[in-house]
């Protein structure tokens, strides 16, 4: 299962909004169960007891009551996790901002990759949408809907309850089967995605450069090389998210097809009676179904793992001790006017030999931007 520590500890934060969608969608699924209940016992009464729309009309009003609170269920559940989603986005893009500030230029000089940083602060961060959104909120109900579910099937037949129980395992096994390698192309997407912007970017930084010397169409030649590697990188993540897909929905069909034979089986040598087969069949696809998404958000929660290490990756860097002026410490003053003067001053960047600034003269009045450009 795509589970990151530190994606839960950023989860925590928003956690009412997430446990609210959760309750949300596990009243959606009793509501699900209400539905089979009823529309079973609305066909039964028709089919065999030979109802009157008068005498089953209660029970439709009950049945359309029923499918608009799950209407209701449904977007109220994907808004909450909506919520959580934008807020944990805001408050890590916010931090991350933050420590890079914190990193100074000594960092990008380092790095030499301020579009990958550019990457990491904007794509990654919005790559975590689906992960807090999506994946989470159907981590849970995935574990939580099927137990609803066989503890209602379990008194009413043994029988299915144990097929299904047996069945369950099925789809998150063949899904962590897929997920390996998903997780694997989805890594080697975001560093094709991370080199993409660092080229990008450099090469618009030093437009005017290339162009004097000539060499315009040859670093167009790179990025178009470059573009064509992430074009394949998405295209094999793209390939492996749709063969997962159609796994999964056959494993889904199969199972229940199993189920829908046997209980067929049965009704036919009289061994069950119509409305308790005929709602087994109903809540069968929807024992099934929270599986099945969370399959199909299992690329979700591998997208969101992949960027969440380039973010920490980040963060993780010790930031600058360096004194700024806005952090000077308690019991210190300043003059309202005043005068900064730098006399031959040198700086080298660390890990380099050749200095950046050497014998620059200058001085700073109050109340006066400088900036050292270069």
């Amino acid at each position: 299962m795509n589970i990151n520590r530190r994606l839960l500890l950023l989860a925590r934060q928003v956690w009412f909004y997430l446990g609210l969608s959760i309750l949300i969608g596990l009243i959606g699924a009793l509501l699900v169960i209400l539905q089979a209940h009823f529309l079973s016992r609305i066909i039964a009464g028709v089919f065999l007891g030979r109802q009157i729309l008068a005498a089953v009309q209660p029970f439709l009003w009950i049945l359309l009551g029923i499918m608009l609170v799950r209407v209701l269920t449904t977007y109220g559940s994907g808004y909450l996790a909506s919520l959580a989603s934008v807020q944990v986005k805001t408050n890590l893009r916010e931090l991350l901002f933050s420590h890079i500030l914190a990193l100074g230029p000594a960092y990008l000089q380092q790095n030499e990759e301020s579009g990958s940083l550019v990457t990491t602060l904007m794509q990654e961060v919005e790559g975590l949408d689906a992960y807090f959104s999506q994946y989470l909120p159907q981590l849970a109900l995935a574990a939580l809907i099927p137990v609803m579910i066989l503890i209602v099937v379990f008194p009413m037949d043994l029988i299915s309850g144990i097929v299904l129980l047996l069945t369950a395992p099925l789809i998150p096994i063949f899904m962590i089967l897929i997920g390996n390698s998903t997780q694997a192309l989805t890594r080697k997407q975001w560093t094709a995605l991370h080199r993409l912007s660092a080229h990008f970017l450099d090469t618009l930084q030093g437009l005017a450069t290339l162009k004097s010397l000539n060499q315009s169409t040859a670093q167009a030649d790179k990025i178009a090389r470059v573009s064509e590697s992430y074009r394949k990188a998405t295209m094999n993540v793209l390939r492996v998210a749709f063969l997962s897909a159609l796994v999964l929905e056959l494993v889904g069909a199969i199972s229940t097809a199993i189920v829908a034979v046997e209980v067929g089986l049965r009704l036919l040598n009289g061994g069950m009676q119509f409305e308790q087969a005929f709602f087994i069949l109903v809540i069968t696809p929807e024992f099934y179904l929270p599986l099945r998404q969370l399959g199909l958000r299992f690329h979700a929660g591998a997208a969101g793992i992949s960027a969440a290490n380039s973010i920490f990756e980040v963060l993780a860097q010790p930031a600058s001790t360096e004194l700024a002026i806005d952090q000077v410490p308690t019991g210190w003053s300043m003059p309202l006017n005043y005068r900064l003067t730098f006399e031959n001053v040198f700086f080298c960047y660390p890990q380099r030999d050749s200095p950046a600034l050497q014998g620059i003269n200058f001085e700073i009045e109050s109340g006066q931007v400088t900036a050292l450009v270069g």
